[in-house]
C-alpha cells in the first residue's frame, strides 16, 4: 500500500525484479560480484547470520530470526567486491562486520563509510527528514572486524581517533572490536579456521585448483569447520573458491613451477638419483615428497617425448 514504509525484504525483491526486467545483471554475475567471498555467502544465509549475531551478543538471549534483517543491500549492485556484512536488529541496532584476510589498521577508515551508506539507506526507506527541526531517531551501531590471517594482532579494539589522530579531543572517531585467531567457539572460529586452511592449500597447490579445493573441504570437515555449510552448498562454495585463485597467484605458481622444473633438470645433469632429487625439492620448495615426485615424473615424461621425437 502507498504510504507504508517498505521493508528491506520488499526492496530486495523489487531490485531483483528490476534486474530481471533490464536483463543487465545475470544471477551468475551477481553471485560473482556480490558474493565472491565465502564470508558473504555464508553469513547472508539467515541461519548463519542469526548464529553470528548470537555469538557477538551472547546476552541477547531472546533474539530470533524475525528480529533480524540483512541490510547489506548495496552489495547486490556492487561493481567491486565487498566483504562487509550489515545486520539490522529490531530496527534499533546496526551490526557491521568486516572480514579481513590481511591485517591493516586502514580498515577503520572503511567501516564509517559502510555505516553512513547503511544510515543513508535507512533514512531513505523510513522517509526521515534531515532538514526538520525535530530530531530523528537512528539505530545504534556496533562494528566488528574478523581477521582470519596468521599475523599476530594485539589490538582488541581499533579506534579511528587513536590510530590516526593521536587520540586528540574533538577529532572524529569510530571504533570496532577485533576478532582474530585466538577467538574460540562457534561459527566465527569455524570461519577463521576455514580461511586459514584454504589459504594453506591455495599456497600448496596454486595451479591444481580442483585438488586444492578438495583438500580444503576434506581438512575442514575433519576439523569440524563449516561442515553443514560445505555439505549443503558445496557447488556454490566451489565456484567462489575457484574465483579466489587470482591471476597473480597463478602467475606466481607458474614461475615457481618453472623454477622447480629447472632445479630438477640441474640435479639430473649432476647425476643425482630421484630419491635425492625428491628430498631436495621437497625441502627447498616446502612441498610434500609425493608432490615433488609428480614434478620429477613430469620432467622425465617431457624428456621421453623429446627423445622419441628425434
Amino acid at each position: 500500500m502507498s504510504g507504508e514504509k517498505p521493508t528491506y525484504k520488499e526492496l530486495e525483491e523489487k531490485i531483483a525484479e528490476l534486474e530481471s526486467q533490464l536483463n543487465y545483471f545475470s544471477r551468475d554475475r551477481v553471485n560473482r560480484q556480490a558474493k565472491n567471498s565465502v564470508f558473504l555467502d555464508l553469513f547472508s544465509r539467515p541461519e548463519y547470520y542469526l548464529q553470528i549475531y548470537k555469538e557477538l551478543f551472547p546476552n541477547d538471549s531472546e533474539i530470533t530470526l524475525d528480529d533480524l534483517q540483512l541490510v547489506t543491500i548495496k552489495n547486490v549492485l556492487a561493481i567491486h567486491p565487498y566483504n562487509d556484512l550489515g545486520i539490522l536488529a529490531r530496527d534499533k541496532l546496526i551490526v557491521l562486520v568486516e572480514a579481513q584476510s590481511e591485517w591493516s589498521v586502514n580498515v577503520i577508515f572503511r567501516l564509517p563509510e559502510y555505516y553512513f551508506d547503511e544510515m543513508n539507506y535507512y533514512i531513505h526507506i523510513h522517509h526521515l527528514d534531515l532538514h526538520s527541526k525535530t530530531k530523528i531517531e537512528m539505530p545504534d551501531v556496533e562494528a566488528f572486524i574478523i581477521y582470519s590471517g596468521t599475523d599476530k594482532v594485539e589490538k582488541k579494539t581499533l579506534s579511528l581517533k587513536e590510530e590516526f589522530f593521536g587520540g586528540k579531543e574533538g577529532k572524529p572517531d569510530f571504533t570496532a572490536r577485533v576478532i582474530c585467531g585466538d577467538y574460540k567457539g562457534g561459527i566465527i572460529e569455524e570461519y577463521i579456521g576455514f580461511c586459514r586452511v584454504f589459504d594453506e592449500q591455495r599456497k600448496l597447490y596454486p595451479v591444481d585448483q580442483s585438488f586444492g579445493i578438495a583438500e580444503t573441504v576434506r581438512i575442514c570437515k575433519e576439523r569440524g569447520y563449516l561442515v553443514n555449510y560445505l555439505d549443503e552448498h558445496f557447488a556454490e562454495v566451489e565456484k567462489i573458491m575457484l574465483l579466489a585463485y587470482e591471476p597473480r597467484y597463478v602467475r606466481e605458481a607458474q614461475e615457481r613451477s618453472s623454477n622447480i622444473y629447472a632445479a630438477i633438470r640441474a640435479c639430473k645433469m649432476m647425476g643425482a638419483d630421484n630419491a635425492r632429487i625428491r628430498k631436495y625439492i621437497s625441502e627447498e620448495y616446502e612441498i610434500t615428497p609425493t608432490y615433488a615426485q609428480n614434478y620429477i615424473d613430469t620432467v622425465e615424461e617431457d624428456e621421453r617425448k623429446k627423445s622419441s621425437a628425434k
